[in-house]
């Protein structure tokens, strides 16, 4: 499976919708003491998001302005920005603090946002 078809899989629609349903199920099932639940259920719903999508024609997404977004603007780093975010949040939700959650989902959104940084 080559680069861009990874890339192109994390902005269709239907993958999407899975991982943001996975993380605020995920972080409610953290916010309620249960971690292993949490994390299978995140995990798990993401890997058959991906199965799922991957099985798709995903060539016409490079054209939309998401796709050509991801393929331009989406480094490993800014991925594992994204999954520390997560990570953050899932602390957030553990301790009962909401500025926890909110600063994880920040940090998520960064992740999302290295096209909107200036270039050299």
């Amino acid at each position: 499976m080559d680069r861009e078809t990874l890339l192109l899989h994390q902005v269709h629609a239907a993958k999407l919708a899975t991982d943001l349903s996975a993380s605020a199920v995920s972080t409610w099932l953290m916010w309620r003491k249960r971690p292993g639940a949490a994390v299978l259920v995140a995990h798990a719903m993401a890997a058959a998001g991906s199965a799922v999508v991957l099985r798709r024609d995903l060539a016409p997404l490079a054209s939309t302005g998401r796709g050509r977004y991801v393929l331009h603007h989406m480094p490993p780093w800014a991925m594992a920005v994204r999954y520390a975010g997560q990570l953050l949040a899932w602390h957030g939700a553990y301790r009962h603090h909401p500025v926890g959650i909110v600063a994880g989902l920040v940090i998520v959104a960064a992740g999302w946002s290295h096209g909107l940084l200036p270039r050299r």
